[in-house]
């Protein structure tokens, strides 16, 4: 069987996209769920984060100057999600879910031989509006797309419009699969060329409810 992993920063027995894909893919594959305070899910073995404790103003400051100096990747590498490095190595998978760009580091360098395929379901470079956020996080999440979405095996969004965005500001193909559709089947020749592609092909030819 093959084996399947979902790496959220969320709880992926109640966030709905990776509750829901769980549900889809249990008893097909053998899966894995990495999340943030993860609790139980019958059949599936779950790994847990914990939450980052709150910066204080030292680390605000730590923030700013590395925001400042686009040192992005002490950003994502913040103590708490190291644990995810850690069970990647300790494990092998046919298949990688990630949800959440802020975790795509971590599966791109720790994927072995793996497919990654990547729910893009905002577009996190214009995630949020306040300045603040702008200023902070903008550029940051600008060069996670810039650094990481080329090296994934296959994106989808929630709609045509954020799908489209990324297409024209970093050059990659993003398929949509709408919280609001029954059934998704992808184009018959996506990844057809490879036969150690077809663990994916299985998967995504199955016309499945992902709904929210």
């Amino acid at each position: 069987m093959k084996k399947v992993c979902i790496v959220c920063e969320a709880n992926p027995a109640k966030n709905p996209r990776p509750r829901r894909l769980i549900e889809v893919l249990k008893g097909k594959y053998r899966l894995t769920a990495i999340g943030l305070e993860a609790t139980e899910i019958d059949g599936v073995e779950v790994l847990s984060y914990p939450y980052a404790k709150k910066r204080n103003a030292k680390e605000e400051q730590e923030l700013e100057n590395n925001v400042a100096k686009k040192d992005y990747m002490k950003l994502v590498r913040i103590s708490n999600r190291l644990v995810i490095e850690k069970y990647l190595q300790e494990r092998e998978f046919d298949i990688i879910f990630c949800h959440d760009l802020l975790l795509l580091p971590f599966v791109v360098e720790n994927k072995k031989e793996a497919k990654i395929i990547f729910d893009a379901r905002e577009y996190y470079p214009k995630h949020l509006g306040d300045e603040r956020w702008k200023r902070l996080f903008a550029g940051f999440n600008d060069y996670l797309c810039q650094t990481y979405l080329k090296q994934v095996d296959y994106m989808y969004s929630v709609s045509e419009g954020i799908a489209k965005e990324y297409e024209k500001n970093y050059g990659v193909k993003c398929d949509v699969i709408t919280s609001a559709a029954k059934y998704y089947a992808p184009p018959p020749h996506l990844f057809v060329t490879n036969p150690s592609n077809l663990s994916i092909m299985e998967w995504l030819q199955k016309k499945e409810e992902l709904k929210k």
